[in-house]
């Protein structure tokens, strides 16, 4: 006579992929404790002043970088935050957000268009010209930055860097690096 068990696997799975889900992301354990969770940024712009002083993650595409003596200004388009709170695409965006830094940034590494994820403080709002409109924006002081690498440049189903381009054509014919890396 067989026994049968109750299948409890496939709830343990989903349980596990949940799980290594929500603890995916490139902001830290403490900032993600410290983060107003389920606010969405329409409601962050409209209500600044009721989140003064609590910590937001918000991400998006660098607009521009201001450098000052003192600190950098980014104005960020905003994105929402997808797997790993890396910013979706642009077109999805709710507005424009300005962040504050310490120090010295580099416009060659923060250019326009890098996706970044920010934790930052909410400062306030701050009233911006735009082509000859005053737009409203929040004002975060960062806490923690994370920018995202450019992806790398395909060409059909290889990366230029890749070790083993161009194959399976010509896999031992024109390789400008040794077979072998080690």
């Amino acid at each position: 006579m067989k026994r049968r068990f109750p299948n409890v696997g496939v709830p343990i799975i989903f349980l596990l992929c949940g799980l290594f889900l929500a603890s995916c992301s490139v902001m830290s354990k403490d900032i993600r404790m410290d983060a107003e969770k389920d606010i969405s940024f329409e409601f962050l712009k409209q209500n600044t002043d009721q989140y003064e002083g609590k910590t937001v993650i918000l991400g998006g595409y660098i607009l521009e970088i201001r450098n000052f003596r003192e600190e950098t200004r980014l104005l960020v388009l905003q994105a929402p935050l997808a797997i790993r709170d890396q910013p979706r695409d642009r077109d999805l965006s709710k507005g424009r957000f300005m962040v504050v830094l310490g120090g010295f940034l580099d416009p060659a590494v923060y250019e326009k268009g890098r996706k970044i994820t920010i934790a930052g403080e909410v400062l306030g709002h701050e009233s911006v010209r735009i082509d000859g409109h005053m737009y409203d924006m929040p004002l975060l002081r960062a806490r923690e930055v994370y920018l995202w690498q450019v992806p790398r440049e395909s060409i059909g189903c290889c990366y230029y860097d890749d070790p083993f381009y161009p194959w399976p054509d010509s896999y031992l014919r024109y390789r400008p690096y040794p077979l072998f890396h080690w």
